[in-house]
């Protein structure tokens, strides 16, 4: 049965539906806004991307205090949302001072420049790893449904993605300060960025440490430069809310982390923090074996790092899994290399497509779509480092 479900997975369905899906979701968006005479002919696209957008017009006018005041900053929001909740700013002040540029652009100009900005960070960052492979990469890359999702809300996905991928590939080409800077980068979402010390460290690799922790501190300060000191104090002080916004219905149901899983799941919420908890544990000490290892490849050892990111966080949306995306091709480079393991074109098809539709087996199943996806890619991953410890698994027939 798993050989007649993967002889079904071909490189040219596969292309057909990368050519497909992006546009149809785009088309789709727009179809179902512009249905709603009360909508028609406004901007579609970048819901959360209001949020973002806002937030630095309020920073480019001063008003950094607004961002907590659902007066000021709700009331701001509700002008464009044409649909949908408003949404709380809970980002670092490093990710205001990225997005500050954006106060002085219209709306649709700021969502259209800062998608293509981690559409091209992205190519950039994927280049080294998809060198010497044929188009599909590219494809499988830009096509996937998580791109068109987070097209579609605005969001800053594959800007992280980017940050991530860009780091170790300037690492594995000795360009330490330029590995630094980019890790600092992530400081915009510094929750998803917790397992790369326990990699670097695991690795022996000092100098990357000295010089990231020399980055990021500049990072920091960065925002206090621009906006002063006290956008760090509100931004911690209003960390709290999130344990509140994020354990709604709605919003768990597009979370992929363990914690969301337990609470979809119908466990409680302490029960939900040991969950998490054991979970985090569990990825770093498999972050930690696999970058310990050196007999695993190194692009196996960042797809784990992908992978683990996501399972640290109590936090953690669909969107953001255009890390688990970054993973899945490098495991499928691994496979078109060495060879195709059993069920493992099933398990990778199943990353590359099942965050489109995430909410919706969460609302129909009550099941944990994203968590059993991060299981899943883990699997596919410690399978390759066994494989390439020595042990011998047997390969999958060839497919075209």
């Amino acid at each position: 049965m798993l050989r007649r479900i993967e002889a079904l997975i071909t490189r040219d369905r596969a292309g057909i539906l990368c050519v497909l899906i992006v546009p149809m979701l785009l088309l789709l968006d727009l179809v179902r806004t512009w249905s709603d005479p009360a909508n028609w002919g406004r901007f579609p696209y970048g819901h959360d991307f209001i949020a973002f957008w806002t937030a630095a017009r309020l920073a480019a006018e001063g008003r950094i205090a607004a961002l907590y005041d659902p007066a000021v900053y709700f009331a701001m929001q509700k002008e464009l949302i044409l649909e949908g909740g408003v949404l709380p700013w809970y980002y670092p002040p490093t990710y205001l001072a990225m997005l500050l540029p954006f106060a002085w652009l219209g709306f649709a100009v700021a969502w259209l420049v800062f998608c293509l900005a981690g559409i091209v960070a992205l190519a950039l960052a994927a280049r080294p790893y998809l060198a010497g492979r044929d188009r599909l990469g590219w494809w499988l890359l830009f096509g996937a449904p998580v791109m068109g999702v987070t097209l579609v809300q605005g969001q800053n996905g594959a800007i992280v993605a980017a940050l991530f991928l860009g780091a170790f590939a300037a690492r594995a080409a000795g360009r330490t300060w330029l590995a630094a800077v980019l890790i600092a980068g992530l400081s915009i979402k510094p929750h998803l960025a917790v397992l790369i010390p326990v990699a670097l460290i695991a690795a022996g690799d000092w100098r990357l440490i000295l010089r990231a922790a020399v980055t990021t501190a500049a990072a920091v300060a960065i925002p206090c430069a621009i906006f002063g000191l006290e956008s760090w104090q509100l931004a911690l002080a209003h960390l709290d809310g999130t344990r509140v916004t994020f354990a709604e219905g709605d919003t768990l149901a597009q979370m992929v982390t363990p914690f969301a899983g337990a609470l979809v799941l119908g466990l409680p919420a302490n029960v939900a923090a040991g969950v998490q908890a054991l979970s985090a544990i569990f990825a770093a000490g498999f972050v930690w074996w696999l970058w310990r290892a050196r007999s695993v490849p190194p692009t196996l050892r960042l797809a784990g790092l992908l992978l683990a990111a996501l399972m640290v966080p109590p936090y953690g949306f669909r969107y953001d899994m255009v890390l688990t995306l970054g993973a899945t091709l490098l495991v499928v480079g691994q496979a078109e290399r060495d060879g195709w393991l059993p069920g493992e074109r099933l398990a990778m098809a199943s990353l590359w497509f099942l965050p489109l539709v995430v909410p919706n087996i969460a609302h129909a199943t009550g099941l944990p779509a994203g968590f059993a996806l991060l299981l899943l890619g883990l699997w596919s991953v410690w399978r390759r480092a066994i494989l390439s410890s020595g042990a011998r698994i047997r390969p999958a027939p060839a497919h075209p």
